[in-house]
């Protein structure tokens, strides 16, 4: 009877990486075998193959066609294999969506961290927003232990984030983690916090002397979660305007305009684990670009990127990425509006 090998030895509902099936095999095939691929009950994939010598089929490349079928972070699989005259074999996987391999299993992963890449550390500043995903299976609060600097030394104080209730099992969680959620000047100033729930684990250094961010960006990250990044460097506008002439009634008349704005921004210097940050951004499909309260606003298309570093001691990596509006007119106008010194109850005949 033709089997399905499965990766966790465990064909009732396991996790995995969509890189983990990547490749897929099936054993003990005597003749040609129909490969199913169902999604919440609709088949999305269907063909038949014929075994080798062994009784074995290895099916390729697997992940794309998972991952086109993942809306957001996970999708619920089942692999069936039918073969004439034989028992049906299924495997079912919740499949999360990962553009990388990750060192370790999905059933090892998510208990243990956040769903990001830069896995434990990050830099941010004051007035930034900052947002992290986990995938809960057992019941977890959600809580940080901020540091303040004060005349004698560090303190701590620690912030609940969301209950043990407020968490919901086997979905994706997002919790606000913006620094501003822990600034407490009664304590001191803050330098640093640590995000904790469960096992998962995730420190923020807060440093006051990085540059302003120009854009500031919310992105779906390789695990389809959104996350944020802040690019610090030089950024270049580039208007392109094409035209469209003819002779029109005996002259040379310029008929349409085509114009579009991409901007070419620089990351700034990226420290430790941020590099994999800017990495994650360059491949992402879904980004916005974030006002100063945190909310997205134009929708983006990064069209090129240069990322490029060594691992020389006095390497400082930077990172480029060429984008535009999503939107067919890619210029904005932004308004701004004087300020009102008084209301309409003011008297205009007072001198």
């Amino acid at each position: 009877m033709a089997v399905i090998r499965d990766i966790q030895n465990n064909s009732a509902g396991a996790l995995a990486f969509s890189t983990q099936l990547q490749d897929l095999w099936i054993d003990g095939a005597s003749g040609s075998v129909t490969f199913l691929m169902a999604v919440g009950g609709i088949t999305v994939f269907s063909a038949v193959y014929v075994p080798d010598g062994n009784g074995e089929i290895r099916l390729y490349n697997l992940r794309r066609i998972l991952e086109s079928h993942i809306d957001g972070v996970f999708a619920d699989f089942v692999f069936t294999v039918k073969e004439t005259g034989k028992s049906d074999h299924s495997v079912s996987y919740r499949v999360f969506r990962s553009a990388v391999r990750v060192s370790e299993s999905a059933v090892e992963f998510l208990p243990s961290f956040f769903l990001t890449t830069l896995v434990n550390r990050k830099t941010t500043q004051l007035g930034r927003y900052e947002t992290l995903s986990f995938y809960p299976q057992s019941a977890c609060s959600v809580y940080a232990l901020a540091s303040y600097y004060t005349e004698s030394g560090i303190d701590t104080k620690e912030v609940s984030l969301m209950s043990e209730q407020d968490v919901v099992l086997n979905a994706i969680n997002s919790v606000n983690v913006s620094p501003a959620k822990f600034v407490d000047n009664s304590v001191g100033e803050l330098i640093s916090y640590v995000v904790r729930a469960g096992e998962r684990s995730f420190s923020f250094e807060v440093d006051s002397t990085l540059a302003k961010a120009d854009p500031a960006l919310l992105f779906r990250n390789n695990f389809g979660c959104w996350e944020t990044m802040y690019l610090t460097g030089t950024i270049e506008t580039e208007y392109e305007i094409k035209r469209s002439h003819a002779y029109i009634d005996g002259k040379f008349r310029l008929y349409d305009i085509d114009d579009t704005e991409s901007f070419k921004a620089n990351s700034g210097v990226l420290l430790d684990s941020m590099v994999r940050l800017g990495k994650d951004l360059a491949r992402s499909k879904s980004i916005f670009l974030l006002d100063s309260t945190g909310m997205a606003n134009d929708e983006i298309v990064i069209s090129d990127s240069e990322i490029k570093y060594t691992n020389d001691d006095d390497s400082m990596p930077t990172f480029d990425y060429t984008y535009r509006r999503a939107s067919f007119v890619s210029g904005m106008l932004h308004t701004i509006r004087p300020p009102k010194l008084f209301d309409k109850t003011f008297d205009i005949t007072f001198n």
